[in-house]
């Protein structure tokens, strides 16, 4: 069902868009020129000016974190870039020792690896219903570098493309298109709040670990500060359950020295 959007505010949905898009472009794989395009974000005023709207904005500054988020404060872009290496290749070393060339990481970029690896069919829910959000809006993941769904990345673009979606409906100026456009803020709110917030705070923790004083860290970091300011600007509340350690971690069910200790009890889904 649509919302109102008479506090509709372009220019921080731009923003929104802009940031969220990075974010996506710091996790996408390297062979796709992904240090091309970040290289080139080190130039972009306009990137820099986004993430100030969104960081600065008085819902941001208000926001109070749930377990494994960071500060808004951290939501700089440069603090991602002073640690882009030198070379595309070193990029390449830094993505294949942090995700490997399987989804059997530590920290795996995939939503429903964070489901209880017990609970099968809610596992190949979530996923189905990840991909009803993207088939609602007609978009399908590229054939050129095919990934799941639930990849980061995607969930990350599939935000920014509902921004940009707002944004565009929201210039028309007719009552269907403030119509569409409250369907795109509706379709923001739930996604966020069933999918990507739940579970990136914990990525984000287990890939900071994975890769102290990297590039990888430094993308953990302002991913975790971005979750509670896409919140707090989308009016979602924190999450009720937490994700599991990664399925694909051998564990206990009970582990004392759990990687996810430092954010507190996790849930069971």
């Amino acid at each position: 069902m649509a919302i109102a959007t008479k506090h509709f505010d372009k220019a921080l949905t731009s923003a929104r868009q802009i940031v969220l898009r990075f974010a996506a472009i710091c996790f996408l794989d390297p062979r796709a020129g992904t240090w091309q395009r970040l290289r080139d974000s080190n130039d972009s005023t306009l990137l820099r000016d986004a993430a100030e709207l969104v960081r600065e904005h008085r819902t941001s500054l208000n926001i109070e974190l749930a377990k494994g988020e960071l500060s808004v404060a951290q939501l700089d872009p440069a603090r991602v870039l002073t640690r882009l290496p030198a070379a595309a290749n070193d990029l390449n070393d830094e993505y294949e020792a942090a995700f490997g060339l399987l989804v059997s990481g530590s920290c795996p970029p995939y939503e429903t690896e964070y489901v209880n690896s017990k609970l099968v069919f809610q596992r190949s829910n979530g996923l189905a219903d990840v991909a009803g959000f993207y088939r609602a809006f007609g978009l399908e993941p590229s054939d050129q570098l095919p990934e799941r769904h639930d990849h980061i990345v995607l969930e990350l673009e599939f935000m920014a493309y509902l921004a940009a979606l707002e944004v565009t409906a929201q210039s028309k100026r007719t009552a269907l298109w403030r119509e569409r456009a409250g369907v795109c803020r509706s379709a923001q709110q739930r996604f966020l709040a069933e999918h990507l917030a739940w579970w990136t705070p914990a990525f984000a923790h287990l890939l900071a670990r994975q890769c102290p004083g990297g590039f990888y860290e430094a993308a953990a970091k302002f991913l975790a500060a971005l979750i509670p300011a896409e919140r707090a600007i989308l009016g979602v509340a924190a999450p009720s359950v937490g994700p599991v350690e990664p399925s694909s971690i051998d564990r206990p069910e009970e582990c004392e020295g759990c990687t996810l200790s430092e954010l507190g009890r996790v849930s069971h889904i």
